[in-house]
């Protein structure tokens, strides 16, 4: 008879992480066993990979057991460790708050580009939906004079948004606030609007793969065509934009139409669709004059 004896070394805990994940059909079960290991001996994968020989100690093997048993749920990687790299920033995230995204880097890079020959000027900017913070964050390090505003209807979202800000030294420069994008905006005079609204209509939400599903619908569902809060917003933004002021929002890949469409209604004109890194429509860049 075999005694089973329990995992000592890295590699060993390695693999029952893998063979856990794969029974419960966790997506790339091998990389997030090693992410989960890196995370509680703060260092690199490689490192992992390097030291599989190395014991862990009963208090590091115990904390490996509960990440993995929390991944093993389906709940979303970035949720077990609590952060999830943006751009060159790390921001702690929760399931209050959206987990940011490849896509939502791109949307935050070219806002700023508008931007790149009045970087010294004080601009003014309105995020809306601001989630963990990311954009505003990261706006306020590429755009270092900018004053920002940026709202959430959530009050745990901003509260992690407010420490996001903390953590980064942007607190100075951005202020939170809570807001219903459904409701009238206060009347401003800014150059940028921008946002990551909820955009996946309703009926898909069930449709999403485990890990998203336990995201805030809140910030995912754009209700029965998936336009509302993109409809919304393209309403209020003329109010609240200078001139010469811009709009840029993330959408779904096939709302171009539709986007276009409610954007002319109000003004906008000939507005830049951007496509993601999956060669996917998924931004919009609209002006009320060249």
């Amino acid at each position: 008879m075999t005694v089973q004896t329990s995992p000592q070394t890295i590699g060993e805990w390695l693999e029952e992480a893998v063979a856990a994940f794969c029974a419960r059909c966790v997506p790339e079960a091998r990389v997030n066993a090693e992410l989960i290991m890196a995370h509680i001996l703060r260092t690199g994968r490689n490192e992992v990979r390097l030291n599989s020989q190395r014991r862990l100690t009963p208090i590091q093997s115990s904390l490996f057991q509960r990440l993995v048993g929390l991944r093993g749920r389906r709940i979303p990687l970035a949720y077990v460790l609590g952060c999830q790299p943006f751009m060159d920033l790390n921001i702690e995230v929760d399931d209050s708050v959206l987990i940011p995204r490849p896509e939502t880097e791109e949307l935050t890079l070219e806002a700023a580009e508008l931007f790149t020959t009045r970087k010294q000027e004080a601009l003014e900017i309105l995020e809306i939906g601001t989630g963990s913070g990311c954009v505003s964050i990261a706006l306020s390090r590429l755009l270092p004079n900018a004053v920002i505003e940026a709202t959430d209807i959530s009050p745990a979202a901003l509260v992690l948004a407010r420490k996001n800000a903390g953590i980064c030294g942007r607190s100075p420069y951005i202020w939170f606030n809570e807001q219903d994008l459904f409701s009238p905006w206060p009347q401003k005079n800014i150059d940028l609007v921008i946002s990551n609204p909820p955009y996946i209509p309703t009926p898909d939400l069930e449709l999403l793969e485990a890990e998203v599903r336990k995201e805030p619908f809140l910030a995912l569902d754009g209700g029965a065509d998936g336009l509302a809060a993109i409809r919304a917003i393209i309403k209020e933004a003329p109010n609240v934009l200078k001139p010469t002021g811009a709009l840029v929002l993330e959408i779904g890949s096939n709302q171009e139409s539709a986007v276009k469409s409610l954007l002319a209604q109000r003004g906008f004109l000939k507005p830049l669709i951007r496509k993601d890194l999956q060669d996917r429509d998924r931004i919009v860049i609209a002006k009320m004059i060249d």
